[in-house]
């Protein structure tokens, strides 16, 4: 029995070790990791975004745009309620949607409300693509065959030279991939100096050869945007697509005060101003009479990646259809359970659910906001909606 006693007394004094000295470690390398694993946002809180800090502002329009709404006299009442019920029991803060010119469903779950703002995760990076779009269609950026090293000049030395803005945007860089739970990964999810996280990435692909979704492209096309224009992201994107949106003000959470924003999350904006998103893409980047971003850019988005047939531009794609989509070799994979009952489908994902789904042959937008789930399911939803709008012009 004496060394069942030895043995368990040195466990508990590695593991009291280990409580200490990791945390220790964690602080002297960057507090901010630890502060954010301690008293950062959690994912099954999406609307507690005040915890991510601290945070620059994207100004809104001056006088938020109206949005038309009728009532969805156009949605089969039964396949929309339950829609209704399976957002629900998913956690869902917000469900609306839009369908023939008109926002004709529109849920929040209480305490919410239109105003909420909730964090979507990486459907903050379509928005960046966007934002890159506008760069390109000013001339600011010439094009997507423009060598990133042109703004990354840290680059120009080896062989990252060669990358394209285009692979960047296509998840085909051949930059090294942070796998989750390194201390890679960590420092650019959780760190205090986001353009050092990426910069010190090195190289393990032939450009345009590999599909892998890393967060470090979108971080690193933030920095190029950043550099190219000569503006902070904040100001760029309020001044050149958020405001001409009629957008509200939103959130980006920065890596520290008068630092860098995450490009490849946290967006903090409310459900109304994910559907303009929305609209934005339909329309090809036209807003009313005016053009914010070339209507070639908008259809390059949607244009299937030579190395992943589902991945546009930072956008996702529902044809070919399949049963599970890869993000990488390493991260969880998203589940669809059946086809979507639309071909033309293409949709903004951000983890564990946050979706805005787009589909032009119904004129046809749904957004969800809401809990993480590893589990969520991508078809269900938006084919009970599908479903409402087929069965309500048939009726």
């Amino acid at each position: 029995m004496r060394w069942i006693w030895r043995l368990l007394k040195g466990t508990l004094a590695l593991a009291l070790l280990v409580a200490i000295v990791l945390p220790t470690t964690i602080w002297i390398a960057d507090p901010s990791v630890l502060r954010n694993l301690v008293f950062g946002q959690p994912l099954d809180e999406p609307t507690r975004v005040y915890l991510s800090q601290p945070q620059a502002r994207v100004m809104g329009a001056r006088q938020v745009t109206d949005i038309p709404t009728a009532a969805p006299t156009t949605l089969a009442a039964q396949p929309l309620a339950a829609a209704e019920a399976l957002a629900s029991k998913t956690s869902s803060v917000a469900l609306l949607v839009w369908h023939r010119g008109a926002l004709r469903y529109e849920k929040y779950w209480p305490p919410f409300d239109a105003t909420t703002r909730t964090n979507p995760n990486s459907m903050h990076k379509t928005v960046l693509a966007l934002a890159i779009g506008a760069a390109v269609t000013d001339g600011v950026i010439p094009s997507l065959d423009s060598r990133a090293s042109r703004w990354l000049t840290e680059w120009q030395g080896d062989a990252r030279r060669d990358v394209t803005v285009e692979d960047l945007l296509r998840m085909q860089s051949g930059i090294e991939l942070p796998r989750f739970g390194t201390w890679k990964a960590t420092r650019l999810l959780l760190g205090s100096d986001l353009p050092g996280a990426v910069l010190s990435l090195g190289y393990s692909r032939a450009p345009g050869t590999y599909f892998e979704y890393n967060n470090a492209s979108s971080q690193l096309l933030l920095m190029l945007l950043e550099r190219a224009t000569g503006q902070r992201y904040a100001d760029y994107l309020a001044s050149r697509l958020w405001q001409p949106l009629g957008a509200a003000e939103a959130g980006l959470w920065m890596d520290r005060e008068g630092g860098t924003p995450r490009g490849f999350c946290c967006l903090f904006a409310s459900a109304r101003d994910w559907l303009r998103v929305g609209l934005l893409l339909e329309a090809d980047g036209r807003v009313g009479e005016r053009q914010l971003v070339a209507s070639e850019w908008v259809v390059a988005m949607k244009t299937p990646s030579p190395t992943n047939p589902n991945f546009g531009m930072h956008l996702w794609l529902g044809s070919p259809a399949q049963k599970e989509r890869k993000y990488n070799d390493y991260s969880v994979k998203a589940f669809h359970s059946e086809r979507f009952l639309a071909d033309d489908i293409y949709y903004i994902d951000g983890f564990g659910g946050q979706r805005v789904y787009v589909v032009p042959s119904r004129d046809l937008i749904v957004v969800r906001t809401g809990v993480s789930r590893l589990d969520w399911d991508d078809a269900p939803l938006i084919n009970l909606i599908i479903h409402a709008a087929d069965e309500g012009a048939s009726s």
